[in-house]
């Protein structure tokens, strides 16, 4: 049987939402891998901006990639977004060191005891009390399928 790690929280997801969330737990004082661990299925930072065509260029962004605490500024306009985010991410995680664990496809989340989640990855299982979803759009999630949801 595989050792459960335990954490407060787990943050599915290190793009915008996911990294954001991390940032407000270790301001509010929750420390990263001992309080809460951020996981990623990407194989680097940049969340779904890795992924974007390169005519998308940065100037043509208008902003939509900001991360709380830290601003992107100096950036060539000219440059894909892709390189560019993916730059901002890798420098925002680094600054607050916020150890995302990459890459790792989580498979299920579930109840798990004590009133706690149990969430079980390819790089094995956490008990946690708390979890935030921040996968994003650029995946299609698993619905389950259960009686009765079409009404």
């Amino acid at each position: 049987m595989n050792h459960v790690r335990e954490t407060e929280v787990v943050v599915i997801g290190a793009g915008q939402a996911g990294l954001s969330a991390a940032y407000h737990l270790r301001r509010t004082g929750y420390q990263p891998g001992r309080d809460f661990v951020v996981l990623d299925h990407s194989p680097g930072p940049g969340g779904a901006w890795q992924f974007r065509w390169p005519s998308l260029t940065y100037g043509k962004v208008h902003g939509m990639h900001s991360l709380p605490g830290m601003e992107l500024t100096g950036a060539d306009p000219q440059r894909p977004s892709s390189e560019v985010v993916a730059g901002y991410f890798t420098a925002y995680e680094q600054r607050f060191e916020l150890r995302v664990r990459r890459p790792v496809d989580v498979r299920a989340v579930r109840e798990g005891g004590d009133g706690r989640l149990l969430v079980e990855t390819s790089e094995g299982d956490w008990s946690t009390r708390a979890l935030i979803n921040a996968t994003g759009t650029w995946d299609r999630p698993f619905w389950p399928r259960y009686p009765g949801q079409e009404t």
